[in-house]
């Protein structure tokens, strides 16, 4: 079953130019993922630093697998400390 999720991250006010960095890298990446289906990012215009990423995956199993790759590993590294928080919501579509 495909599996959408939205991903929002907050960067603290003195980091947004790292963590902007660091998320742009990680698209290119997982949009060449197999099992990938839409992997597109997006900067609040109200919020500035917050980072939204809305992805389609084929199934939980790939998701699982991008979570494991070099390119998410390295994310999740460079984002450590950088973040007032994070919200992913993982949603399944209903029409």
């Amino acid at each position: 079953m495909e599996l959408r999720i939205v991903a929002s991250i907050q960067a603290k006010p003195e980091h947004v130019d790292a963590v902007a960095q660091a998320v742009k890298k990680v698209v290119a990446p997982s949009r060449a993922e197999a099992g990938n289906l839409q992997y597109d990012l997006h900067e609040s215009l109200e919020t500035p630093g917050t980072f939204v990423f809305f992805e389609r995956w084929a199934s939980r199993e790939v998701l699982t697998e991008h979570e494991a790759t070099p390119h998410f590993q390295q994310l999740v590294a460079e984002l450590e400390g950088k973040t007032l928080g994070m919200v992913i919501t993982p949603l399944r579509a209903l029409i």
